[in-house]
């Protein structure tokens, strides 16, 4: 019950990363998600987790493949 849960955000960090590196607009992507822009904006930021049936339309609105973002997501946790 005491029991504190710690949360990893490197999926929402992963998308954040790649959304800044290409110049894309995070309104855009969510409209393309079907995700509402405040629900977007909390994910990019790291304030909520992604809930495992917005992944998929999430990074196909992204563009980038889905293996690519958990590459990044588990091998780049240093940063």
């Amino acid at each position: 019950m005491g029991r504190s849960i710690e949360r990893s955000f490197s999926i929402n960090r992963a998308i954040r990363r790649y959304i800044d590196e290409n110049d894309k607009k995070a309104s855009a992507i969510a409209d393309r998600a079907g995700i509402r822009k405040d629900v977007f904006s909390r994910i990019i930021n790291s304030k909520r987790p992604i809930y495992a049936d917005e992944l998929i339309p999430i990074v196909n609105a992204v563009g980038i493949p889905l293996q690519d973002v958990i590459d990044a997501a588990v091998g780049g946790e240093e940063q």
